[in-house]
């Protein structure tokens, strides 16, 4: 194949949850064009090309992809995976008129009250909620809901950076500085507490047609705030619910618009049924799309999330495998990290796939209020959910880090 018959992807971050899909890319025989403001994102050194851009500057993403579109390489297909750049990846595509959803219907996914207005025009079943500017918004939508706890978090991230609930209007104040200091733009949002399971969901979207493409059990832990441990697959709760979760799930989809490309779920199973907690324009991150739920169905996300951005129907959705596959947080005392021994020792333990480290010796770690501030991953495989959580209780225990 002639270089400039190649087709050119660009994808929207070049961090470690992107590189799978750059990886993924270059497999497939694609000219990759990576975007990223870390000149030193490990996806810039693996790509073909690339650009110095932060994944959420809109404006300029959309602008610098015209420029090289016209004047450098044609760019066939942009998508992103496991960060919260799906306005960028709908403004390039809307811009180049590539494969793509509607620049609205993106926002309506990023943005917390967008979408929550938009749910609850379509009926969707979600929680109570309310707009706060300032603090006496949230403490009038506090009064109004009547219930406890209310949940506070940021209108526009990602993470749970900024996400904590709280029970009564003291902790209104604290949890609503919290969301406000993690806000971008400064909207909050406050919700009525959702009790229940929760469930993580990926799907694959072509021609207007939904793929769920993996169910996970989510396990979060550290009240206050919301701190995903880990994650197993496939789910174990009971057909009924599940069936319940994907169908409130698809009718998110619909009411967002989302109609090509790809949707992460977070739904919530609670005594009233399944509600959306958030839905949004993209594979999921945590690990999920890109290593659990392939190691657990045999089914490559990435390779199809790169399919449909090029205009081409998915292929090979259907699961191969059925075995279970879970990633756990490593998280240690907090304090400054004198040594970490035993990730190799862990690596040796057979079902243990990949340790991913986030920190090293001389950092400073601190108990985690959201989902970027842990030590670590590890991801594990096996035939049952009692031998992957015995392989990642094995590979904790060999891991040693001293603060």
């Amino acid at each position: 194949m002639q270089e400039r018959e190649r087709k050119t992807i660009l994808i929207i971050g070049a961090g470690r949850l992107q590189l799978p899909a750059i990886k993924k890319a270059k497999e497939m025989g694609l000219f990759v064009i990576a975007t990223d403001y870390n000149e030193k994102a490990p996806g810039l050194l693996l790509a073909d090309d690339r650009i110095i851009m932060s994944t959420r500057d809109i404006d300029g993403s959309a602008r610098v992809a015209k420029q090289y579109h016209h004047a450098v390489r044609k760019i066939h297909g942009v998508l992103t995976v496991g960060t919260d750049a799906s306005m960028t990846v709908a403004a390039v595509a809307n811009a180049l008129r590539l494969p793509g959803i509607r620049f609205s219907n993106a926002e309506a996914a990023s943005n917390k009250l967008k979408m929550r207005a938009r749910l609850h025009t379509e009926g969707v079943p979600c929680p109570d909620y309310g707009e706060c500017w300032v603090l006496e918004d949230a403490l009038g939508h506090f009064k109004r809901m009547g219930r406890v706890p209310v949940v506070l978090k940021p209108g526009n991230n990602m993470g749970a950076r900024g996400v904590s609930q709280a029970l009564d209007a003291d902790g209104v104040r604290r949890a609503f500085a919290f969301a406000k200091e993690a806000s971008p733009t400064g909207e909050v949002i406050i919700e009525e507490y959702m009790s229940g399971p929760e469930l993580s969901i990926d799907a694959l979207i072509y021609k207007n047609a939904i793929h769920i493409c993996g169910v996970a059990d989510r396990l979060i832990t550290a009240p206050p705030f919301f701190v995903e441990t880990g994650h197993i697959m496939p789910s174990a709760l009971a057909p009924a619910q599940l069936e319940d979760a994907v169908n409130v799930f698809c009718r998110g989809i619909r009411a967002l618009g989302l109609d090509v490309g790809a949707a992460k779920g977070d739904i919530k199973v609670t005594p009233r049924g399944a509600m959306v907690g958030e839905i949004a324009a993209r594979l999921s991150g945590g690990f999920m799309s890109a290593y659990t739920y392939p190691y657990s169905s045999g089914v490559d996300l990435n390779a199809n999330a790169i399919r449909i951005a090029l205009g081409a129907a998915p292929r090979g959705l259907k699961e191969k495998l059925h075995r279970v596959s879970m990633e756990a947080a490593i998280i240690p005392r907090p304090g400054v990290i004198k040594s970490i021994r035993g990730l190799e020792d862990a690596l040796a333990i057979p079902g243990v796939r990949h340790i991913f480290m986030n920190v090293d010796i001389g950092d400073r770690v601190t108990r985690p209020r959201s989902n970027v501030e842990k030590a670590g991953h590890i991801i594990a495989v096996a035939d049952t959910r009692e031998e992957v959580l015995k392989i990642i209780a094995k590979a904790q225990a060999a891991i040693s880090i001293k603060t």
